[in-house]
């Protein structure tokens, strides 16, 4: 079930002039939606491919930027990011990032906050920044806040998570577009994002799934390399049945693989601004000819993203993401069992081996310090 308190974007911006595109953020990777399209590009990625560096560019999944925003005037081809009371450039023509990062008092953004910004946007030669109940107005021409700024912002304005060009106002699962006359307003009801952005929800939630899913491998891998502690030996023989009687070498054996499956799934997801995509349910049936549609499923060594992701807890959804990695990174991973399935604590090592359920039960379990399988988080 998905939370309705949920966070769905962090921050937005317009991309390069003429491109009929904008950039969507959430946790450490990001998303391009195609206004002309009518729906989110495929391909899911991240933050710090942008070259911003750290400590500036997020990562994990519980990391991200602030607000982001399209420039205009002699900026027009800069997208301004911030997070914190930081903010960074890219060159919105070769989508390179610039490793400097300046602080947020060089935009003088008095009475707003001097510690960051929750959102921001352009329109017609001015900026919009806004932190809580409160917004700035600047001026691309004249580079400087407008005066008599702040002013205080109504409800349902107050309190955004991100804004995009075009006035749009994105907080939690809905959105708006505001009109000015000449203060803001809502011009419209507020609406579902997953309704009226498709794929946009589902692969920004991918990709947040995925730093969640890395998150796991990271600690199993950790584990991996000095496997002698009593949680590893609990999770080896949990998820792979390989108990405290079994032979060194068989323990040997089994790590082995169990490591290499994970080399190759971090490969995968390194990937995934060419292996993610969205699918419509009906692209789901219609053209990959699913029986079902699933949550995830592969096609063409592909992960697709379908409308189901959003209604998973973040939990499954990373559980989700990893187990698809598997699938793609290992076509032999051909056993079906779900970790909370009687099936699961009955099957063989071998057949653990092949069970993408397997490694992603085991990944979150050494991450997480216990077996977390029957722990149903909302």
């Amino acid at each position: 079930m998905a939370d309705p308190t949920e966070r769905y974007i962090d921050a937005a911006r317009g991309n390069a002039d003429g491109s009929r595109e904008a950039t969507f953020f959430l946790a450490d990777h990001y998303v391009v939606y195609d206004y002309d399209q009518g729906r989110a590009v495929d391909g899911v990625h991240a933050v710090a491919g942008l070259g911003f560096g750290r400590p500036f560019s997020p990562v994990g999944p519980d990391q991200g930027l602030d607000a982001a925003l399209k420039g205009q005037g002699r900026h027009a081809r800069t997208g301004f990011q911030f997070r914190g009371a930081k903010f960074a450039r890219v060159d919105l023509a070769t989508g390179i990032g610039d490793a400097g990062v300046g602080p947020l008092s060089e935009w003088a953004l008095t009475g707003v906050s001097a510690t960051g910004v929750d959102a921001a946007y352009s329109d017609d030669g001015k900026a919009y920044f806004f932190r809580g109940d409160h917004y700035t107005r600047y001026d691309w021409g004249r580079e400087k806040p407008d005066p008599g700024y702040p002013r205080r912002l109504a409800a349902p304005l107050a309190g955004i998570d991100a804004a995009v060009d075009g006035g749009y106002l994105f907080k939690g699962h809905s959105y708006l577009r505001v009109g000015w006359d000449p203060e803001p307003h809502a011009a419209a009801a507020l609406r579902p994002i997953r309704e009226d952005w498709p794929g946009l929800v589902e692969l920004l939630l991918a990709g947040k799934a995925k730093a969640q899913a890395l998150v796991w491998i990271a600690d199993a891998t950790r584990h991996l390399a000095v496997p002698f502690d009593p949680l590893f030996a609990t999770a080896l023989a949990t998820h792979f049945h390989v108990g405290p009687t079994a032979s060194a070498i068989e323990k040997a054996k089994v790590i082995a693989l169990v490591h290499a499956q994970f080399i190759r799934v971090l490969a995968v997801l390194g990937e995934s601004s060419t292996r993610f995509r969205f699918r419509t349910e009906d692209e789901a049936l219609t053209r990959d000819h699913c029986a079902s549609v699933p949550a995830t499923y592969v096609r063409d060594s592909r992960f697709n993203i379908t409308p189901l992701l959003p209604d998973r807890s973040p939990v499954d959804r990373a559980t989700a993401i990893l187990r698809t990695a598997i699938r793609v990174a290992d076509p032999t991973s051909t056993v079906h069992i779900a970790e909370f399935e009687a099936g699961y604590d009955r099957s063989t090592t071998a057949e653990a081996l092949r069970n993408p359920s397997a490694y992603a039960a085991f990944a979150r379990h050494l991450s997480q310090g216990r077996d977390a399988r029957f722990e149903w988080a909302p």
